[in-house]
């Protein structure tokens, strides 16, 4: 009779164990779903990297693809005035 009333605390144990548990992450992942910004989404190659842009240019000053990527018209049509 002893052994069954222990197994039944064990199992309450259990239980009570993980159902604190999951309400315990449950609260940590809403926390930190509100915490998070999705104010846009970030794709990779999405921005242009003008530091990138200017030092390549500065190497490559013929390379129209790029005076493109840095909104500078006015050096494609110096290049190549048909593009």
């Amino acid at each position: 009779m002893a052994s069954h009333n222990f197994q039944k605390d064990l199992d309450f144990l259990l239980f009570a164990t993980f159902s604190i548990l999951i309400l315990l992450l449950t609260i940590f992942n809403l926390q930190n779903l509100n915490t998070k910004k999705i104010s846009k989404i970030q794709v990779l190659g999405a921005e242009t990297n003008n530091l990138f842009w200017e030092e390549f240019m500065s190497k490559h000053p013929t390379y129209i693809e790029g005076w493109v990527e840095l909104g500078r018209i006015d050096k494609v049509e110096e290049i190549d005035p048909n593009f």
